[in-house]
């Protein structure tokens, strides 16, 4: 008895001058992310914060660039093996969802282990889905014109403001290729998905049906002008080649980086990390309008998500993690509103005084573009992964010519509506 009462002992002293409870277990975690350079550093350095105040956990990260991302995401998800916390987009959201991968973070919710105090409502719509919230907004966001004011200057233009036009969007760009001799932009605003939902949404169309088994417009006229335009554009030198684009796998290679062209359409989290890549003052402005527009096209949305695989052994240490990425006012400062503005109103007003002239930048663009915007369409169904290699695809074989806009609208709709009805 005496040796129980003494090992005992032994074993809460050790417990107590270690500083680590003997009831914790010791918890290996995996979190996964995608971005660029800048994401990586500022992640890993929260994460060797959240370990030392929970030395219970370590955390193996996993990260890489934007397609290898989600290549190892579907293999893993293949093999039973998904993160135990991973980056989610939207477009992703209803393929993992649907097929029960991700845990419903309701529950946490409402427990308060994941604190909404500081949270709206609206923060955290983007992240339900047929009732259960499976992911967790990292920050808000939306569509954005990054541009260089040194080259605006040389060709003696003057930044548009919020209510300008297609038609001045394409002025503005053959007068950058004729003054300068660069091009306007690598591509259509985001990249041909993304551009021609804005076209859509000033319509008054989704680009997908409410149920999610076809396409939201009728009119096959609208996507074969936008095909026929962008072809167009690409001949003048507004666009660069698709085999310059296809070079494009990181911010710092960028065209607008390197001064090959005078503007960059991206999401506004990213003028964070293309600033640092092109270390020059760069701004911001919104997309075009349509003329005719029925509504806004522009849209508020979550940039990106934290999701919980429903597989993970460590859900509660999976759920700490992520309420303590959204909540902690030391995390945030290191990552300094990098995916975009914080959901929680809390962190908002603790960063204020630490923003940088680009963040700063960044903070007032959503504040813009919640009066030019009009609500998110809900998550694209998940066939959208598959729909949008198609239209990659699709426009591809435009700009070489190897098929005509209008064969190219005809193709997109019969493959498309074949891929979301075999869902």
């Amino acid at each position: 008895m005496k040796r129980i009462l003494v090992f005992a002992l032994c074993a809460s002293l050790l417990a107590a001058v270690c500083g680590v409870s003997m009831a914790e277990e010791q918890i290996v975690l995996r979190v996964s992310w995608w971005g660029s350079q800048g994401r990586h550093d500022r992640t890993l350095a929260v994460i060797d914060l959240f370990e030392s105040k929970y030395p219970h956990i370590k955390i193996e990260p996993e990260f890489a660039g934007w397609d290898n991302y989600w290549e190892r995401i579907a293999a893993q998800a293949a093999g039973r093996n998904l993160p135990d916390v991973f980056q989610q987009d939207m477009q992703y959201l209803s393929l993992y969802g649907n097929r029960g991968m991700l845990l419903d973070l309701g529950p946490y919710v409402e427990s308060g282990a994941i604190d909404t105090t500081y949270i709206s409502e609206s923060e955290l719509a983007g992240g339900m889905l047929n009732g259960k919230l499976l992911a967790i907004n990292l920050g808000s966001n939306a569509m954005v014109g990054i541009y260089d004011p040194e080259l605006f200057a040389q060709a003696g233009i003057e930044p548009p403001g919020p209510e300008w036009t297609w038609e001045d969007y394409i002025e503005l760009g053959r007068t950058v290729v004729d003054r300068l001799g660069i091009h306007w932009s690598t591509q259509f605003p985001g990249n041909f998905f993304h551009a021609f939902h804005h076209v859509l949404r000033q319509n008054g169309y989704p680009f997908y049906a409410p149920d999610g088994t076809g396409l939201g417009w009728t009119d096959d006229k609208l996507l074969e002008d936008f095909f026929a335009l962008e072809l167009q554009l690409y001949k003048e030198g507004l666009f660069a080649s698709p085999a310059v684009r296809d070079e494009i796998s990181s911010v710092e290679q960028d065209l607008l980086v390197t001064r090959q062209a005078a503007t960059a359409w991206a999401w506004s989290n990213q003028i964070v990390a293309m600033s640092l890549a092109a270390d020059r003052p760069l701004d911001l402005i919104t997309l075009p309008k349509a003329k005719d527009q029925v509504k806004e096209g522009l849209y508020i949305k979550p940039s990106m998500f934290f999701s919980v695989a429903e597989s993970s052994p460590h859900k509660d240490a999976a759920v700490l993690f992520i309420d303590f990425f959204t909540n902690d006012i030391e995390a945030n400062k290191i990552l300094m509103a990098e995916r975009g503005v914080p959901i929680s109103a809390k962190v908002r007003e603790a960063l204020q005084p630490f923003l940088t002239d680009v963040q700063i930048k960044m903070f007032a663009y959503l504040d813009l573009v919640s009066q030019h915007s009009s609500p998110i369409d809900p998550p694209e169904p998940a066939g959208h992964p598959e729909v949008n290699r198609l239209l990659d695809d699709l426009q591809a074989m435009v700009l070489y010519e190897v098929i005509t806009p209008a064969e190219a609208a005809k193709t997109f709709r019969q493959e498309a509506t074949r891929i979301l009805r075999s869902r």
